[in-house]
């Protein structure tokens, strides 16, 4: 129980602040933010993933180069036993080939003087697989 003193002097300041209070508490506004926070462009730029990419393009650039060099390097020696000595045959030139007079003969196109040939030269694999295969051949 307040006293008679207590209600005159001290009641009206606490019904005060709790007025005061309940203004405040109806006043109040959420504090937590719901919201995404803003985006740092250093974060969503990713630096280290660029730089990452940047060196694997790099490298493979430089792998893809070092390949070219060694399949330059490979071609420009010619280790085939069976290339072209003469100049490839033109399958291009064949209007014109047959008599338009209908005698079923063929004619030749004019072909420029070619060299001799050079001596046949023996592949060792070939002449294997011909072996095999006459053999498979006579057993059959």
């Amino acid at each position: 129980m307040l006293s008679r003193r207590e209600m005159l002097l001290v009641q009206p300041w606490q019904v005060r602040r709790y007025k005061d209070h309940r203004q405040k508490v109806a006043c109040a506004r959420a504090a937590v933010q719901a919201g995404a926070p803003a985006r740092r462009a250093h974060v969503a730029l990713k630096l280290k993933k660029c730089q990452r990419e940047r060196e694997r393009r790099d490298k493979l650039c430089a792998d893809n180069f070092s390949l070219l060099q060694r399949l330059a390097r490979l071609m420009a020696v010619n280790r085939l036993d069976n290339h072209w000595d003469r100049p490839l045959p033109n399958f291009h030139q064949k209007v014109g080939l047959f008599r338009a007079s209908g005698a079923g003969v063929a004619r030749r196109a004019e072909a420029p003087p070619r060299a001799e040939a050079p001596p046949p030269v023996r592949c060792y694999a070939c002449e294997h697989r011909k072996k095999v295969s006459i053999s498979v051949h006579l057993f059959y």
